[in-house]
């Protein structure tokens, strides 16, 4: 008797950034779909397409288009809006056809620090199709590094 091979969810990614600006900045940043459309994908990707409602229940959904014009989704909704210190969004990225490949539990944490705010971002992921899944989840640490450095940029953009 052979035993199916499973796939176990990742441990939560956890990532930290310091931002020169104040928290209420950094905050906004996730507000609107204007901005979140300056930042929210990794380095060759664009962000085309986005809406944004930051409310309870409200909207968080990102088209990333790779550089050969492939559109990845990640459709979700705020779950939790803290003003300038806390939010927490249930985040799905789906398939071509919206199937969820899989589900990334996501909080994000604003704190004062010396010279500006400290963001920290905790991702907890649950596979609906762990082949396909698995690879994307993988590749996560280096595309929030890559996506917190446009945010940077758009932080500052807007300080201006």
């Amino acid at each position: 008797m052979g035993q199916k091979a499973e796939i176990s969810e990742p441990a939560p990614l956890r990532i930290s950034r310091i931002f020169a600006a104040p928290r209420k900045i950094v905050f906004d940043a996730w507000s609107t779909a204007e901005h979140v459309k300056q930042w929210f994908a990794p380095a060759v990707y664009t962000a085309p397409d986005a809406n944004v409602a930051m409310e309870v229940g409200g909207a968080f959904d990102v088209c990333m288009r790779a550089p050969d014009g492939t559109e990845h989704w990640t459709r979700g909704s705020f779950v939790e809006v803290t003003p300038h210190d806390r939010l927490v969004l249930d985040l799905r990225a789906v398939d071509g056809e919206g199937k969820p490949l899989f589900t990334a539990w996501t909080e994000v944490n604003f704190a004062d620090v010396p010279g500006g705010t400290r963001l920290d971002v905790t991702q907890t992921y649950v596979f609906a199709n762990p082949a396909l899944a698995a690879g994307m989840v993988a590749g996560a640490p280096m595309g929030w590094s890559q996506t917190l450095d446009k945010l940077e940029a758009e932080v500052a953009r807007m300080l201006v």
